[in-house]
């Protein structure tokens, strides 16, 4: 029994580590970005919500999480509709940014 737990955790641990990530900070702030920053962070944040939607639905990490642990399926769909949800946010933000910085 407490090898089917620490298999069960040391599974979870791994698909967790498949997640994707993404901070919609950079490194230096907004209004300080050239309009080729604000291009490469647009490209950032569309590669990451990107990333986030081939991991939803039937995916491989889902098909994964239902095999080793069920609660999983719904904690990676929460977390990358988060990464969506920021992702949108931010290109929304810098779509504005890249406007009102008249780059072409």
């Amino acid at each position: 029994m407490k090898k089917a737990l620490l298999l069960s955790a040391v599974a979870a641990l791994a698909l967790s580590s498949c997640a994707p990530r993404y901070n919609p900070n950079s490194q230096k702030p907004d209004v300080d970005l050239s309009c080729t920053e604000v291009r490469s962070e647009i490209s950032r944040a569309e590669s990451a919500r990107a990333e986030s939607t081939g991991n939803r639905g039937l995916s491989t990490q889902n098909v994964a999480w239902a095999i080793f642990f069920i609660p999983g399926v719904l904690a990676n769909e929460y977390t990358n509709d988060q990464v969506q949800k920021a992702a949108d946010n931010r290109i929304s933000k810098l779509n504005q940014l890249y406007a009102v910085k008249r780059c072409n």
